[in-house]
């Protein structure tokens, strides 16, 4: 029961900072559930996050849910799925009842203008956190990229899931087709040529 309720506390945490969705989300669940706590590896994330992907729902729910079992069964998919929910139902409920109050307010345009940006630097982030788990061998090493010290042995770039990225990219840019079906289809290529 006490795991239950850390989750569901962390998850609360987890629900006030989610602005943009489940993908912003990412590197706050990689700096603090792979690297920090070591609840998980970056591989297990990568495939917690594939995962909720393919199910219905959003992937910030989806990944509360999935992490909350693993960590405490039933009891704790329930905890992280209502903790990581329930800021944003109760900053809705004011919202929506102030809205009228504070719809030309300085202030409120100026949060709203901060968070804007954050939010799309938080998705680029997730973005480049998928990239280093699929089209790379192992994580972008940035911190290399800033000093002298020699890049990882290890790492190199995979030219066959850069290939399907861009593909899919370009396929789900230009065309009309479900992004299932792209993620279908990327899975298969990913199975026969990486």
């Amino acid at each position: 029961m006490m795991a239950a309720i850390g989750i569901f506390l962390l998850f609360c945490y987890y629900g006030c900072l989610c602005f943009g969705g489940g993908s912003a989300l990412t590197p706050i669940y990689i700096d603090d559930l792979v690297n920090s706590q070591h609840w998980m590896t970056l591989t297990e994330f990568g495939d917690l996050t594939a995962i909720s992907q393919m199910t219905p729902g959003p992937i910030g729910v989806n990944i509360a849910t999935f992490f909350g079992f693993r960590r405490a069964g039933i009891a704790g998919a329930a905890a992280a799925t209502f903790g990581l929910l329930l800021p944003s139902y109760f900053l809705m409920i004011i919202a929506l009842k102030s809205i009228h109050r504070w719809q030309s307010s300085r202030v409120v345009r100026g949060i709203l203008a901060g968070i804007r940006p954050a939010t799309v630097g938080m998705v680029a982030a997730s973005l480049l956190i998928f990239l280093g788990m699929s089209v790379f061998t192992e994580q972008i090493p940035w911190h290399q990229w800033w000093s002298a010290a020699a890049w990882p042995e290890g790492f190199a770039l995979r030219p066959g899931a850069l290939a399907i990225f861009l593909v899919s990219t370009l396929v789900l840019y230009r065309t009309g087709v479900s992004i299932f079906a792209v993620v279908f289809a990327s899975a298969a290529l990913g199975m026969l040529c990486c």
